[in-house]
């Protein structure tokens, strides 16, 4: 079974990095992005250009509101979330969403 992962700030830097791997290892990337919309788009060309598919979200992760429908869009599509690497800045230290 694929696992599925769910990387935010993932349209540069280690997110990124993180991003990229994952895909290349045959893990299901949710690549979340919040102001870098040609960064997210230019991951995804790349990675699709060597025969990849990975989902870009853009999600300011410091709205609960804009998390809450990323991880919705993610178990609607998957049905579950395996890995979350907590990259983007500004994470809330509040409890976002639970997950039975």
């Amino acid at each position: 079974m694929q696992k599925v992962a769910i990387v935010t700030g993932a349209s540069r830097g280690i997110g990124r990095t993180c991003a990229m791997k994952f895909a290349k290892e045959g893990i299901k990337v949710i690549a979340n992005y919040n102001k870098s919309e040609e960064n997210a788009k230019s991951l995804k060309e790349e990675l699709n250009k060597q025969g990849i598919e990975i989902d870009i979200f853009k999600a300011d992760v410091s709205k609960i509101e804009e998390v809450n429908k990323m991880i919705e869009f993610v178990l609607k599509k998957y049905g579950r979330i395996d890995i979350l690497v907590n990259n983007a800045r500004n994470i809330t230290n509040k409890v976002i969403y639970r997950i039975n």
